[in-house]
Formats: C-alpha cells, structure tokens, sequence
C-alpha cells in the first residue's frame, strides 16, 4: 500500500478518470493517502503558438481546468481518501518527475496508449516516467 499517490490525467480522455483512480484507491491506505489528479498543460510549452498569449485568459483557463478536475473528483466514491487536484505547465514527462520529487510521490497510475511509430524513435512519457521514476509506476493499457 501506497501513501501519496500520482494520478497524471489527460482532460481529453476524462473516460479513462475513473479506472485510473479506481485503481489508486485500491494501492492506498484508508483515512492515511493522498491521491493527487495531475494535469500537465502543454498550452505554453513553447510559446511559438502564439508568443503575445494573454496571462489573464491563461490565468482563467487554469483556474477553470481545476475547477473542472475538482467537479470530477466530487463525482467519484474516494471517501476515507484525501484525494486533490493539481495542474502544472510544461513537458508532460518533465512535470510528472518533478511532482513526483517535489512531494514525495510513493506511486503512480497512468495510462499508456499502444505504441505508434513516433513511439520507436521518441519514446512515450509513460516510458519516460517508468525509466526515471524513483518510485513505483503503474502504466494501464486503454
């Protein structure tokens, strides 16, 4: 059993929310976890989309993601269990690491797709977490 679990979500695939943080439940330790819901936006990653992006509706758009990732948390049977929403900017893989470092993460449960093409020369972030992880990484295949 797991302390302080990382849930790291993709908002456009909210179907699979539910089976991931299932599976969180199941590692955690009742009335003791933490279960944080991490989205990573990828939005500002390089600021070549539109280097003249407004703060103010970037600020919106967090708040509103948080809001958003709360309502979905509100929906799920996770009583006896502190679980939290968190959204951070960058590189999905890069942002997964450094929560993980930054709060002491024990466990992950992610979802990884199958393997495309890109995936051979690149590498997925699953991939990445799972090589770099300093901690347990359960990857769920879709």
């Amino acid at each position: 059993m797991f302390n302080r679990i990382l849930v790291p979500i993709d908002l456009a695939h909210k179907e699979q929310i539910p089976h991931l943080l299932s599976i969180a439940k199941r590692l955690s330790i009742p009335e003791v976890s933490d279960i944080c819901m991490l989205y990573v936006d990828k939005s500002l990653e390089h600021r070549a989309g539109n280097p003249q992006f407004d703060e103010g509706i970037y600020r919106n758009h967090i708040h509103e993601t948080t809001q958003q990732m709360s309502k979905l948390l509100s929906q799920l049977d996770l009583k006896d269990i502190n679980a939290y929403a968190r959204v951070r900017e960058g590189t999905v893989h890069d942002q997964i690491l450094e929560e993980i470092r930054e709060n002491n993460i024990d466990a992950v449960v992610m979802m990884a797709s199958k393997p495309g093409l890109a995936n051979y020369f690149i590498g997925s972030s699953a991939e990445r977490v799972v090589r770099h992880a300093g901690c347990s990484v359960f990857v769920i295949r879709n």
